[in-house]
Order: C-alpha cells, then sequence, then structure tokens
C-alpha cells in the first residue's frame, strides 16, 4: 500500500485562493457596471475628459441650425443647497455631481425649504443655459432650470451654479 503525504493546511490555501478569486471576479463586475453606466451617459468612454463647448451646425433641406454646447462639468462650478428637510440630501447629491465630474464648491442647508429640485448657472448666454439644461438632465427629469439669483447666498459666491434640492 502507498502512502500519501497530506500537505498540513492545503485546504485552507485552496480555500483563501477561491475565496480571493471570488472578490475579483465580483470587483471586476462591479467595475464592469460602472464603466457600462458611464457609456450609456455620456455616448462613449473618451467623452468624460473632453470639453463640451463651442457650437454645432447641423444642415436640413430647409436650413441650417445652430447649438450652443455647454461647459464640460470638469469645468463647472457647483454649490448644493438641501432645501428638502432630508438630512445629507445635499451631500449625498454633491457626491453623485463630483462622480460625474462637477467641482462641488459648497454643500449645506437652504435657509428656505423648497418644493422641487431646481437648478440655476450664472450669466444668461446660451453656453451656460446649456450647461444648466445639462446639469438638470444629470440630476433628473423632474428638476428645473431658474434663473441665477441676483443677490445669490455668500456661499455661493465662487460657484457658476447653484442646485437646490427640494421636497
Amino acid at each position: 500500500m502507498t502512502a500519501v503525504a497530506h500537505a498540513p493546511g492545503l485546504g485552507a490555501r485552496v480555500l483563501q485562493t477561491a475565496a480571493r478569486g471570488a472578490v475579483l471576479v465580483g470587483v471586476a463586475i462591479v467595475v464592469g457596471i460602472v464603466l457600462v453606466k458611464v457609456v450609456n451617459d455620456n455616448g462613449s468612454p473618451s467623452s468624460a475628459g473632453r470639453a463640451v463647448g463651442g457650437t454645432t451646425s447641423t444642415s436640413t433641406g430647409s436650413g441650417t441650425s445652430t447649438t450652443v454646447a455647454g461647459k464640460a462639468p470638469q469645468q463647472t462650478t457647483v454649490a448644493v443647497y438641501n432645501a428638502s428637510a432630508v438630512p445629507m440630501a445635499a451631500t449625498t447629491r454633491a457626491n453623485a455631481l463630483r462622480g460625474l465630474g462637477y467641482a462641488i464648491t459648497f454643500t449645506g442647508n437652504a435657509t428656505i425649504p423648497q418644493t422641487g429640485t431646481t437648478v440655476s448657472c450664472r450669466s444668461s448666454s446660451k453656453a451656460f443655459t446649456a450647461t444648466a439644461d445639462t446639469l438638470a438632465k444629470s440630476i433628473g427629469p423632474t428638476t428645473t432650470v431658474q434663473v441665477f439669483p441676483t443677490t445669490p447666498p455668500t456661499t455661493a459666491a465662487n460657484a457658476e451654479c447653484m442646485v437646490i434640492i427640494g421636497k
């Protein structure tokens, strides 16, 4: 009869290796999901670092239309306010916007409660209107765009846009 040598701890090492492999597969799946979301939101994976400013012209049979593009998220500073009374609503939204590339200058509570979420950007130029529209779309379909207040809060002094999270 042949004796088989038993290596001590071999079973534990196999389990460790299997667990490590399972964790790596899980991380790969999460990264894949995030990448798919980025591609679906931006149109292509390379558009995340590209500037969006300028104009585009489209020629149709009846004429030419010009569309003004807004600023890229990486070039847009945003102050986020919580007017919903939901704890951490501004911080949660600011973190989501940060993940999209926006530069957050302030998060905090608004002084007056508000119904509905609004976005406003400085200036009435078409580029800023497009920037506000893009920012509003990244927050959600019920977000409305408003005119930037003539006397904004002092905490928005360095922000080009304001997001007010409402009830």
